[in-house]
């Protein structure tokens, strides 16, 4: 049976009516980067949707609308109130729920799956054991890569419980922006110390989270035992300096899809100002290959790709840089003192504690001559 709900949005549309045209919850504007096109007032329904991106039966889409319809209640108090939830309550699973959920339903996740796949399967030699396990291993669609993204969301909840939380109140004369991608994961304490990608794990030491609430209101994620953010006490953090809100709104411009989304404080010399500023950085969440040995459990990486001899496939995503300095946010004392570990993942306590970090993931396929094996 195939579901009535066609049009199937892979950002919520209850999110998308903040930035809604003087707040009108019908109409929002929009700037395309692929065609550089910039619509005023573009109508809201069709955004960051597809024709049934979670397949035509319906279940899935079924299932989010249920779960949305809960954390929408909660998004709209904090956004009302400029106030969050208290650690650990409900409250706050509902807001980390809300965070991860929006970051894994989105193209550029499964965009990620796919190349993942496509390389991976590359890697197998050419015999007819590994032919079979091509033949039989799951060619999966994008509906069902998307469901078993979705099934790894209370484990990555768990893995950011750690985190502190803040609301960045701007005051300036420009308003924040969002895209069709509004979840942006980054790393500016690995960045400044130039660590190798990637770095944005949900594990990561050093992990920060930004989603654009409203024009007004920025949520951000961060590890406490690196990062300080005004007041220990205080919630709110308020932004006065433009150049703040320029960092952030650009930040969705190197993270995005392909759209970006504002409001109608956003005029078009803003948007196309933003736009030029952020071509001078690398798109983010493009998945990066390489390869290597493994020899006696030790990793030696090769200096061109898929050598003869490699059996290491190594693939990690592509993280959001732009030299990021905010004047609210900087890298403390004990952040400062912190000893890098000799991995290539830096790994917090919490998380290492839980036992449910997925920073890699090893699979052997036996060939005639060689093992191949790849990592995440």
């Amino acid at each position: 049976m195939v579901t009535d709900k066609k049009n199937q949005h892979y950002v919520p549309k209850f999110y998308l009516r903040n930035f809604s045209f003087e707040d009108n919850k019908k109409q929002i504007g929009l700037f395309n980067l692929e065609n550089e096109f910039y619509i005023k007032r573009a109508k809201l329904k069709t955004q960051a949707s597809k024709n049934f991106f979670y397949g035509r039966d319906g279940v899935i889409e079924d299932q989010l609308a249920n779960i949305e319809g809960d954390l929408s209640n909660t998004i709209k108090h904090i956004v009302e109130e400029s106030s969050l939830p208290k650690r650990y309550s409900q409250g706050h699973s509902k807001l980390l729920s809300f965070a991860v959920l929006t970051d894994l339903r989105n193209p550029t996740r499964l965009k990620q799956n796919q190349q993942m796949a496509n390389e991976i399967l590359k890697f197998f030699p050419s015999n007819e054991k590994s032919n079979n396990i091509k033949n039989t291993a799951p060619l999966f669609s994008p509906e069902a890569m998307i469901e078993m993204s979705l099934k790894s969301v209370p484990n990555l909840i768990n893995d950011i419980k750690d985190l502190n939380y803040k609301l960045l109140i701007n005051e300036t004369m420009i308003p924040f922006i969002t895209s069709d991608y509004p979840v942006v994961r980054y790393n500016q304490f690995l960045e400044e110390r130039e660590h190798p990608p990637s770095n944005t794990g949900y594990g990561s030491v050093g992990l920060q989270i930004f989603i654009p609430l409203n024009g007004h209101i920025t949520l951000v994620l961060y590890d406490e035992n690196i990062y300080k953010i005004g007041n220990k006490k205080q919630n709110t953090v308020v932004l006065t300096q433009e150049k703040d809100v320029d960092q952030l709104n650009i930040l969705q411009f190197v993270n995005c899809f392909s759209t970006i989304y504002f409001n109608h404080q956003a005029d078009e010399n803003y948007i196309n100002y933003l736009f030029k500023k952020s071509k001078k950085y690398e798109r983010a969440n493009d998945v990066l290959f390489s390869s290597g040995r493994l020899i006696n459990g030790q990793h030696e990486i090769s200096s061109s790709y898929a050598n003869e001899e490699d059996n290491l496939l190594i693939y990690n995503d592509k993280d959001c840089e732009i030299n990021l300095n905010l004047t609210v946010m900087k890298v403390h004392s004990k952040g400062k003192k912190y000893k890098m570990v000799d991995s290539v993942v830096q790994t917090r306590r919490h998380v290492i504690n839980q036992k449910s970090d997925k920073t890699y993931l090893a699979q052997h396929i036996l060939g005639n001559k060689k093992e191949r094996t790849h990592y995440r």
